[in-house]
């Protein structure tokens, strides 16, 4: 039996994705759709009303009339302050709530506004800065969720039969496998040349390092895929590693898959943890890389490959998506920031992909993380201890609404090695903070 029904005064793809995704998977509930407007007035039970009128009996959201448009024009939605300082978006009047939550949301997890002209960086990465949430001061917030949260509270004042959620607080770490080695698996010239590099820059001690690990009298610092995985089992309900397999460029350094230890490694991660395609640089403009590269990602774990995230977070919009899913992935992993902590499409939950160019939903599921390690050293220029609050502040605003708290991790963070000396225990300490 439904926990809740609700009705759309002008239903539409859009109203009906967004209300599905926020009143039945984000609540945990049942919610079903009436699509006739006698039938839902006759229903008793806990029951919304989505639409410009109030009807008896129903909790009544204005519908501000954004989901209603067609194509992408340009928009940028009005806000006011509800309390603690909660920003609402699209303000209505003369309903039970002062805002509309499902035309916030639907602009916010759809990324409306990275679809018209934006500032873009060197990369083509959307500029933060531009964006509405920082301009707006709610970026730190997964104010989507705390939508939903200000929505049942309103509601079960209304109505105290509406059913409490179902969520629960969810833990992903997710490592990213830029390099696989520092050492290992580069070509004889490559080592030498990389030897002079150390030499000038870090001394001998790097040398005689590198030559160690390479004659087989050290472990390569890189080498922590092992402890990534433990970390994850005890403190994780899930944990992802993902590999980049692109042929070597500028911004693509991993190991490839043909080197025996790499693909062992690989092997032997995959038996024990989810793995997925981390696309290289370049996928997101050539997008038959990506079917390459996942090829030979499954080539060399010998299983099928469902989850991805895209090297340096650039994908197009719809265009990376509509291939990923077109190749099978069924999760993805890109919904965040490169330079800062933060809620880029707002919300600390998993929902499918709306295709804006199409109009419609899709089954890709994308999964916001809230914090990367690189973020935080290079681009918010922590320390350690810095970044250890600060990611310990975004675990407990995920955990405050029962959401899903993905962090995303580097080799060259875990190993405690070079620049990155002291963040280890910055990836260990949010890992640890965020346990369900």
């Amino acid at each position: 039996m439904p926990d809740l029904h609700y009705h759309i005064s002008a239903p539409g793809p859009r109203s009906r994705y967004i209300l599905a995704h926020m009143l039945g998977t984000m609540s945990g509930l049942q919610a079903v759709e009436v699509t006739d407007a006698r039938t839902f007035s006759s229903i008793d039970g806990p029951k919304l009303h989505y639409g410009p009128a109030p009807i008896p009996g129903s909790f009544h959201v204005r519908s501000h009339g954004a989901l209603e448009r067609t194509g992408v024009p340009a928009m940028e939605p009005d806000l006011i302050t509800l309390g603690a300082g909660l920003p609402g978006l699209f303000p209505v009047q003369g309903a039970d709530l002062a805002f509309d939550p499902f035309a916030g949301a639907f602009h916010l997890l759809s990324r409306y506004e990275e679809y018209g002209p934006i500032d873009r960086d060197r990369h083509g990465r959307p500029v933060t800065d531009v964006l509405h949430a920082a301009r707006h001061g709610y970026l730190d917030r997964p104010v989507v969720d705390e939508w939903l949260l200000h929505l049942w509270n309103a509601w079960s004042k209304l109505d105290p039969r509406l059913p409490a959620f179902q969520r629960k607080y969810r833990h992903v770490a997710t490592l990213d496998v830029d390099n696989g080695f520092k050492y290992l698996g580069r070509p004889l010239w490559r080592s030498l040349g990389a030897a002079v590099r150390d030499l000038l820059k870090e001394g001998c001690g790097a040398v005689a390092e590198r030559w160690a690990v390479l004659r087989g009298h050290g472990v390569d610092p890189y080498d922590v895929h092992g402890v990534f995985v433990g970390l994850g089992k005890a403190h994780a309900d899930e944990t992802i590693v993902n590999y980049l397999v692109a042929p070597r460029g500028p911004h693509d350094h991993a190991v490839g898959m043909d080197f025996p230890a790499m693909r062992a490694k690989a092997r032997d991660t995959a038996a024990r943890v989810a793995v997925g395609l981390h696309p290289g640089y370049g996928s997101s403009d050539h997008e038959e890389r990506i079917m390459r590269e996942k090829h030979v990602l499954e080539q060399a774990l010998g299983c099928s490959v469902l989850r991805s995230r895209q090297h340096f977070l650039r994908f197009r919009l719809p265009e990376t998506f509509r291939c990923l899913e077109r190749l099978g992935i069924r999760e993805e992993h890109s919904m965040g920031l490169a330079d800062r902590a933060g809620f880029r499409a707002g919300t600390c939950t998993p929902f499918p992909f709306y295709d804006l160019h199409a109009d419609a939903p899709t089954d890709l599921m994308l999964h916001p993380f809230a914090v990367m390690d690189s973020a935080l050293c290079y681009k918010e220029r922590l320390s350690p201890e810095q970044a250890i609050e600060r990611g310990s502040g975004m675990v407990q605003r995920v955990k405050a609404v029962q959401g899903t708290f993905i962090g995303v991790w580097h080799e060259r963070f875990l190993s405690d090695h070079g620049a990155e000396r002291g963040w280890r225990a910055v990836v260990e300490s949010i890992i640890k903070e965020a346990s369900p």
